[in-house]
Protein backbone atom coordinates (compact mmCIF):
# COMPACT_ATOMS: atom_id res chain seq x y z
CA UNK A 1 0.00 0.00 0.00
CA UNK A 2 1.28 3.18 -1.02
CA UNK A 3 1.18 6.35 1.60
CA UNK A 4 -1.37 8.92 1.03
CA UNK A 5 0.07 12.06 -0.71
CA UNK A 6 1.14 14.20 2.40
CA UNK A 7 1.35 11.52 4.62
CA UNK A 8 3.84 12.44 7.24
CA UNK A 9 2.30 16.44 7.61
CA UNK A 10 -1.00 14.35 8.25
CA UNK A 11 0.83 12.37 10.65
CA UNK A 12 2.71 14.98 12.37
CA UNK A 13 -0.78 16.48 13.09
CA UNK A 14 -2.95 14.08 13.85
CA UNK A 15 -0.81 11.49 15.83
CA UNK A 16 0.02 13.87 18.39
CA UNK A 17 2.78 13.01 21.08
CA UNK A 18 3.82 14.67 24.81
CA UNK A 19 6.31 14.07 27.29
CA UNK A 20 5.20 11.33 29.82
CA UNK A 21 5.31 12.00 33.14
CA UNK A 22 3.69 10.83 36.59
CA UNK A 23 -0.01 12.50 36.86
CA UNK A 24 -2.56 13.42 39.60
CA UNK A 25 -4.76 11.19 37.08
CA UNK A 26 -5.53 9.35 34.21
CA UNK A 27 -8.15 9.99 31.83
CA UNK A 28 -9.61 7.30 29.49
CA UNK A 29 -11.49 8.20 26.53
CA UNK A 30 -14.45 5.14 26.07
CA UNK A 31 -13.96 2.45 23.51
CA UNK A 32 -14.79 -1.01 22.18
CA UNK A 33 -11.75 -1.69 19.90
CA UNK A 34 -7.92 -2.61 21.33
CA UNK A 35 -9.65 -3.21 24.88
CA UNK A 36 -6.81 -5.77 26.06
CA UNK A 37 -4.31 -3.22 24.60
CA UNK A 38 -5.72 -0.51 26.34
CA UNK A 39 -5.86 -2.12 29.59
CA UNK A 40 -1.84 -3.20 29.39
CA UNK A 41 -1.50 -0.07 29.22
CA UNK A 42 -2.96 1.25 31.87
CA UNK A 43 -2.14 -1.11 34.05
CA UNK A 44 1.57 -0.99 33.30
CA UNK A 45 1.53 2.70 33.53
CA UNK A 46 -0.52 2.81 37.12
CA UNK A 47 1.95 -0.43 38.56
CA UNK A 48 5.23 2.00 37.38
CA UNK A 49 3.29 4.75 39.62
CA UNK A 50 2.32 7.23 36.85
CA UNK A 51 -0.76 7.98 38.43
CA UNK A 52 -3.04 6.85 41.49
CA UNK A 53 -6.78 7.23 40.07
CA UNK A 54 -8.35 6.49 36.90
CA UNK A 55 -11.59 7.63 35.54
CA UNK A 56 -13.29 5.65 32.60
CA UNK A 57 -15.72 7.49 30.25
CA UNK A 58 -17.85 5.37 28.23
CA UNK A 59 -21.41 4.60 28.66
CA UNK A 60 -23.06 1.52 26.35
CA UNK A 61 -22.52 2.68 22.94
CA UNK A 62 -22.98 -1.05 21.70
CA UNK A 63 -25.44 -2.12 23.77
CA UNK A 64 -24.89 -4.08 26.89
CA UNK A 65 -22.71 -2.76 29.66
CA UNK A 66 -20.74 0.55 29.50
CA UNK A 67 -17.29 0.48 27.55
CA UNK A 68 -16.00 2.09 31.02
CA UNK A 69 -17.36 -0.75 33.01
CA UNK A 70 -16.32 -3.26 30.88
CA UNK A 71 -12.23 -1.78 31.00
CA UNK A 72 -12.86 -1.26 34.40
CA UNK A 73 -13.19 -5.58 35.01
CA UNK A 74 -10.21 -5.82 32.32
CA UNK A 75 -7.85 -3.15 34.84
CA UNK A 76 -9.19 -5.31 37.79
CA UNK A 77 -7.82 -8.41 36.49
CA UNK A 78 -4.48 -6.47 35.94
CA UNK A 79 -4.33 -6.02 39.81
CA UNK A 80 -5.60 -2.29 39.73
CA UNK A 81 -7.55 -2.23 42.59
CA UNK A 82 -11.74 -0.97 41.99
CA UNK A 83 -11.37 1.55 44.43
CA UNK A 84 -8.87 3.43 42.24
CA UNK A 85 -11.09 3.54 39.73
CA UNK A 86 -13.85 5.84 38.77
CA UNK A 87 -16.15 5.00 35.60
CA UNK A 88 -18.69 7.33 33.97
CA UNK A 89 -21.05 5.48 32.35
CA UNK A 90 -23.69 7.93 30.18
CA UNK A 91 -21.16 9.02 27.09
CA UNK A 92 -21.79 8.25 23.78
CA UNK A 93 -18.72 11.07 22.18
CA UNK A 94 -15.65 12.00 23.35
CA UNK A 95 -16.69 15.21 24.15
CA UNK A 96 -19.65 14.08 26.28
CA UNK A 97 -16.66 11.94 27.63
CA UNK A 98 -14.94 14.89 28.86
CA UNK A 99 -18.09 17.17 30.21
CA UNK A 100 -19.89 14.18 31.61
CA UNK A 101 -16.38 12.68 33.78
CA UNK A 102 -15.75 16.34 35.35
CA UNK A 103 -18.70 16.82 37.38
CA UNK A 104 -18.23 12.95 39.02
CA UNK A 105 -14.06 14.20 39.01
CA UNK A 106 -15.28 17.02 41.07
CA UNK A 107 -17.68 14.71 43.20
CA UNK A 108 -14.99 12.16 43.96
CA UNK A 109 -11.54 13.88 44.03
CA UNK A 110 -12.05 17.47 43.59
CA UNK A 111 -10.96 19.18 40.45
CA UNK A 112 -9.18 21.45 42.62
CA UNK A 113 -6.75 18.23 42.99
CA UNK A 114 -6.41 17.47 39.36
CA UNK A 115 -3.75 19.63 38.46
CA UNK A 116 -2.08 16.75 35.93
CA UNK A 117 -3.27 14.26 33.37
CA UNK A 118 -2.40 11.63 31.41
CA UNK A 119 -5.39 11.25 28.45
CA UNK A 120 -5.41 7.47 27.15
CA UNK A 121 -7.09 7.09 23.71
CA UNK A 122 -6.39 5.47 20.19
CA UNK A 123 -3.10 6.50 18.80
CA UNK A 124 -5.13 7.32 15.66
CA UNK A 125 -6.88 10.46 17.24
CA UNK A 126 -4.36 11.56 19.87
CA UNK A 127 -5.07 15.40 18.33
CA UNK A 128 -8.70 14.98 19.08
CA UNK A 129 -8.50 13.99 22.58
CA UNK A 130 -5.95 16.57 23.39
CA UNK A 131 -7.87 19.15 21.59
CA UNK A 132 -11.32 18.19 23.48
CA UNK A 133 -9.73 18.07 26.83
CA UNK A 134 -8.26 22.00 25.87
CA UNK A 135 -11.81 22.83 24.73
CA UNK A 136 -13.78 21.59 27.86
CA UNK A 137 -11.47 20.59 30.79
CA UNK A 138 -8.45 23.13 29.67
CA UNK A 139 -7.05 23.83 33.87
CA UNK A 140 -4.90 20.48 33.67
CA UNK A 141 -1.96 20.26 32.42
CA UNK A 142 -2.66 17.21 29.55
CA UNK A 143 -0.27 14.48 28.62
CA UNK A 144 -1.27 11.81 26.36
CA UNK A 145 -0.61 7.96 26.28
CA UNK A 146 -1.75 6.73 23.01
CA UNK A 147 -2.80 2.81 22.06
CA UNK A 148 -1.70 1.29 19.41
CA UNK A 149 -3.40 -1.82 18.81
CA UNK A 150 -3.10 -1.74 15.11
CA UNK A 151 -1.01 -4.08 13.10
CA UNK A 152 1.80 -1.20 12.64
CA UNK A 153 4.01 1.02 14.09
CA UNK A 154 2.93 5.10 13.87
CA UNK A 155 5.58 5.96 11.34
CA UNK A 156 3.88 3.62 8.69
CA UNK A 157 0.28 4.06 9.56
CA UNK A 158 -0.82 4.26 5.84
CA UNK A 159 0.24 0.09 5.85
CA UNK A 160 -3.11 -1.12 7.94
CA UNK A 161 -6.39 -0.52 6.36
CA UNK A 162 -8.34 0.24 9.60
CA UNK A 163 -5.46 3.05 10.95
CA UNK A 164 -5.30 4.32 7.43
CA UNK A 165 -9.14 5.12 7.47
CA UNK A 166 -9.30 6.23 10.91
CA UNK A 167 -6.05 8.96 10.49
CA UNK A 168 -7.57 9.98 7.44
CA UNK A 169 -11.17 10.42 8.42
CA UNK A 170 -9.40 12.33 11.61
CA UNK A 171 -7.66 14.64 9.17
CA UNK A 172 -10.74 15.88 7.17
CA UNK A 173 -13.30 16.29 10.54
CA UNK A 174 -11.05 18.00 12.91
CA UNK A 175 -11.44 21.29 11.19
CA UNK A 176 -15.04 21.50 10.63
CA UNK A 177 -15.19 20.57 14.61
CA UNK A 178 -13.05 23.05 15.55
CA UNK A 179 -15.28 25.79 13.30
CA UNK A 180 -18.39 23.85 15.39
CA UNK A 181 -16.80 24.67 18.70
CA UNK A 182 -16.20 21.27 19.65
CA UNK A 183 -12.89 21.42 19.85
CA UNK A 184 -9.76 24.13 20.56
CA UNK A 185 -6.53 24.12 18.49
CA UNK A 186 -3.26 23.07 20.44
CA UNK A 187 -0.31 25.28 20.54
CA UNK A 188 3.00 25.79 21.79
CA UNK A 189 2.08 25.58 25.27
CA UNK A 190 0.25 22.52 24.69
CA UNK A 191 4.26 20.33 24.85
CA UNK A 192 3.75 18.79 21.83
CA UNK A 193 6.67 16.47 20.78
CA UNK A 194 8.14 17.06 17.18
Amino acid sequence: MTPPPDHERIAAYILARTSLEPADLCFVFGTRHGMDEFADSVAGHFHKGYFPKIVIAGGATGGGTAESDDLRDLLVARGVPAANILCERGSTNTGDNVTMAVPLLNREIGLENIRSLIAVGKISSSRRYLMTLKRHWPGPRRMLLPVNYFATQAETWWLDAEFRERVLREWEKIPGYIVRGFLTELDETDGLIG
